[in-house]
């Protein structure tokens, strides 16, 4: 049963943009150019330079968490298959840890930045719209939370047997089709960098980073802990889109890429009956 195998995992991060809108001057532009809700005029209280690392932090933890889960209803929620649960809470705990490094340094260097900012913006500066150091800490934070996947079997309620059947029903067919669109999912991601692959092997003298040949290694390593079901098929997909060949190999023999241009329109055709 699904709800032994996997888990729902919701991804939490706070992050604080440093933007506010500036009515004033919003109505100003609109003034000017005779107007009206033209457009939103929006501050950068604080230079950007010193925000980015937050920013890219941020999304490095959203991407680990994406590649690591599958999509599960349409509310953040996400499957994560038991068998990868401490893997994957390890190298949370490891982002939260780095980003709270990064939001101290941040916050200790928010006080000049928060100076610099009147040079910077001119007139357009405001005192009232920058919070106090004390809490600029707590807009920033990443929180993982954890559920059971929905078990019609332990749903219990009193609402007359009949409406209960029903719910339960309700229950089922919706855990069925969001089995679905996850296991779904995995032959999505691996339809898309097989293709980009296909595509590069085609090209006569192709430039190309080694990602685009570890993305699929990467991948078909990964899946059979995505496969919630296991599912025959896409495990023999794993096995079928093996990559023998280096990106070295790859760019120095035109016998090499044309080889793997074949086997890649083979692995697209496989995939396909399965999208």
């Amino acid at each position: 049963m699904l709800h032994d195998k996997a888990m729902i995992a919701n991804l939490n991060i706070r992050s604080w943009t440093a933007r506010k809108h500036d009515r004033a001057i919003s109505d100003e532009v609109d003034s000017n150019h005779g107007a009206k809700d033209g457009g939103r005029y929006n501050k950068l209280l604080i230079d950007k330079a010193a925000l980015d690392p937050l920013a890219k932090h941020a999304g490095q933890t959203r991407d680990y968490h994406y590649k690591m889960t599958l999509p599960w209803g349409d509310n953040g929620d996400r499957l994560l298959p038991a068998q990868s649960y401490l893997e994957y809470t390890k190298a949370m705990r490891s982002y939260k840890n780095d980003g709270e490094t990064l939001t101290r340094t941040f916050v200790a260097a928010y006080p000049n930045l928060v100076a610099d900012a009147r040079g910077r913006l001119g007139t357009l500066y405001d005192a009232s719209d920058y919070p106090p150091v004390s809490d600029i800490a707590g807009r920033f934070g990443v929180n993982v939370g954890f559920l059971p996947v929905p078990d019609a079997k332990d749903f219990r309620v009193d609402v007359g047997d009949e409406a209960l059947a029903e719910i339960k029903r309700s229950i089922n067919d919706s855990v069925a089709e969001r089995q679905a669109g996850a296991v779904k999912e995995c032959w999505t991601r691996l339809n898309d960098v097989v293709g980009k692959l296909h595509v590069m092997m085609l090209k006569d003298k192709p430039i190309f980073r080694d990602s685009i040949v570890s993305n699929v290694t990467d991948l078909i390593e990964l899946l059979p802990k995505l496969n919630i079901t296991n599912d025959k098929a896409l495990n023999e997909a794993c096995k079928f889109c093996h990559v023998p060949e280096s990106p070295a190999e790859l760019r120095k023999h035109p016998g090499a890429r044309a080889h793997l241009a074949a086997k890649t329109a083979d692995m697209l055709r496989m995939i396909a009956g399965h999208l």
